[in-house]
């Protein structure tokens, strides 16, 4: 299953004219143990962009501030332009989220979870079910009735990008 190039980059267009990500100075302290320091960076709209490095050089701490997980020492973050320590709604809102190991209710099947994921975003009716049919179509899941807990894993990395559209992000990570 993949998704057409054209779509994924509809998912980085932004509301303002400002970069989908900017970093500025960024730190983040656990006690006297620095695991961002002073970082900047900025990820232009209509970019993929990913983290390369060693454990322990401040990837997935990166990524939770930006997610709004996570709040920074110093330094600040914007996601499409809000402040993700401050306008966490509108960034949570405006994202899709989909870890390295996606965890599920087990006993749900894959149209009824992604009923469930966006019914959080407060999707309902007809938008709702036609957002469900089409990610479950694009996932490669169109006949699966069992529930999730006998998928494959890859079968769980699909339905697991699948949740991270549901409710048509600006931004992916």
């Amino acid at each position: 299953m993949f998704f057409h190039i054209d779509y994924i980059e509809n998912i980085f267009c932004c509301m303002t004219n400002t970069n989908a990500i900017e970093i500025r100075d960024l730190t983040k302290a656990y006690g006297s143990v620095k695991a961002l320091d002073e970082l900047s960076l900025e990820v232009a709209k209509g970019t993929v962009f990913g983290f390369l490095g060693p454990n322990g050089a401040g990837k997935t701490t990166t990524t939770r501030i930006l997610a709004g997980l996570a709040y920074p020492s110093s330094g600040s973050v914007k996601v499409l332009g809000y402040d993700a320590a401050k306008d966490g709604i509108p960034v949570k809102r405006s994202m899709g989220y989909l870890p390295d190991v996606p965890a599920f209710y087990e006993w749900m099947k894959a149209k009824e979870y992604l009923i469930f994921a966006g019914e959080l975003f407060g999707l309902r009716g007809t938008e709702l079910r036609r957002r469900v049919d089409s990610l479950i179509e694009t996932a490669g899941l169109n006949g699966v009735n069992r529930p999730i807990g006998g998928f494959s894993r890859g079968m769980k990395q699909r339905l697991g990008i699948a949740q991270a559209f549901i409710n048509d992000p600006d931004i992916l990570f």
